[in-house]
């Protein structure tokens, strides 16, 4: 149903990056791609090896601790309250399978990378490196462009459940001073909703197939509020990234121009960063980085990283 939007993006994708890099394409579905899907593709993207798979079921369908009744009471519930895609089942479901199990494909078993591209999004700026090795060779985990506030109203108890998680685990998320997870805390150690947008990650997939983040998306799981409630893979990664990584172990790529829906990166002249970017000009055209957007999470971001410098220094020397 998106076959359009994707191949649009598919093409700016590769004239901005991929033209120079030939990397794969790995294609992931709940239903089976058609014929004409697969040919849109390879139009797109003439020269580039490409791959197709159906995700299983028990991926995008309900697990057995699930009351499927209770469910739908809170879809409606939530589709009442306004809730965004609170209502809408597959959307659910998709979280779900984002947050536990794309990794775990058969079709990605040989790599170790990924970099995940949205339908629909749009790429501003010529990326001339290699990200993946920039992020090898700087050990680097996860690397994201947009990080914003996440509603509220979708992760009433996440956070709790997470504190749980910790707890449960006597995971010492004070012992460390360059773990990532404090960044997530407000001054009363509650979440600050604040979280990377994963629907631009470039990240290693080998840190969701770890025994510790299995652990940790078992445990939230078998609460069922993927479904009770609207948990984001969004979240689920960003607080995961924090109680498993450093904070230098996580990537701003700010050099990277890119649209998702009406949010929008691209690199402030100030910055000296990206290569011949084509970001849009005008009154309703600004970047949720650079122009002042209250759910913007980059200058506590930005904040973050210089303290965090500034605690490694006195760890060191102390």
């Amino acid at each position: 149903s998106e076959q359009e939007a994707i191949a649009e993006t598919i093409v700016n994708f590769q004239d901005k990056f991929n033209k120079n890099f030939n990397y794969p394409y790995v294609f992931l579905n709940n239903d089976l791609f058609t014929d004409e899907f697969k040919t849109a593709m390879k139009l797109a993207a003439p020269n580039a090896e490409m791959s197709f798979g159906l995700v299983p079921q028990d991926h995008w369908g309900y697990p057995p601790w699930v009351n499927e009744t209770l469910a739908a009471e809170s879809r409606k519930q939530m589709d009442a309250d306004n809730v965004f895609y609170g209502g809408m089942e597959s959307y659910h479901h998709m979280c779900r399978y984002q947050s536990g199990f794309f990794f775990n494909h058969p079709l990605l078993d040989n790599y170790d990378w990924y970099w995940r591209v949205e339908p629909g999004v749009k790429f501003f700026c010529d990326i001339t490196y290699d990200p993946f090795l920039y992020m090898q060779k700087n050990n680097k985990q996860y690397g994201f462009v947009v990080t914003l506030t996440e509603l509220k109203e979708t992760i009433p108890t996440l956070w709790k459940t997470v504190r749980e998680y910790a707890y449960s685990r006597r995971i010492n998320i004070t012992s460390n001073p360059q773990l990532l997870f404090p960044f997530f805390e407000d001054e009363q150690g509650d979440y600050n909703l604040c979280h990377f947008w994963s629907n631009f990650e470039i990240a290693s997939l080998n840190l969701w197939r770890s025994p510790a983040y299995r652990d940790f998306f078992n445990y939230l799981d078998q609460t069922g509020k993927f479904f009770y409630e609207r948990w984001g893979d969004a979240p689920v990664h960003s607080i995961a990234a924090g109680l498993f990584l450093e904070t230098d172990q996580v990537h701003y790529f700010e050099d990277i121009g890119y649209q998702h829906d009406l949010y929008r990166h691209c690199p402030s002249t100030a910055s000296g960063k990206g290569c011949r970017c084509d970001c849009p000009e005008g009154t309703n055209d600004k970047s949720i980085d650079h122009d002042q957007y209250p759910d913007s999470c980059l200058p506590k971001w930005k904040n973050w990283v210089e303290t965090s410098k500034a605690r490694k220094a006195h760890w060191m020397w102390t």
